[in-house]
């Protein structure tokens, strides 16, 4: 019988689950970094900042 094919399984099942850890603890901070984003004033630069932190949520 074939352990390739479970094994492989399960390195990608701890892959997904250690991915889903990180995007989970640092989810508050992109919250948090969105709330403040309300609070800028100038809405060129507020959008400026939340358009470059859509592209860090893209990349996680």
């Amino acid at each position: 019988m074939n352990s390739r094919p479970l094994q492989s399984f399960l390195t990608n099942s701890l892959a997904i689950r250690q991915e889903i850890q990180r995007f989970e603890s640092v989810h508050p901070s992109i919250y948090a970094i969105y709330d403040l984003i309300e609070l800028i004033q100038d809405q060129q630069i507020a959008q400026q900042i939340r358009d470059h932190v859509v592209c860090i949520e893209g990349e996680m």
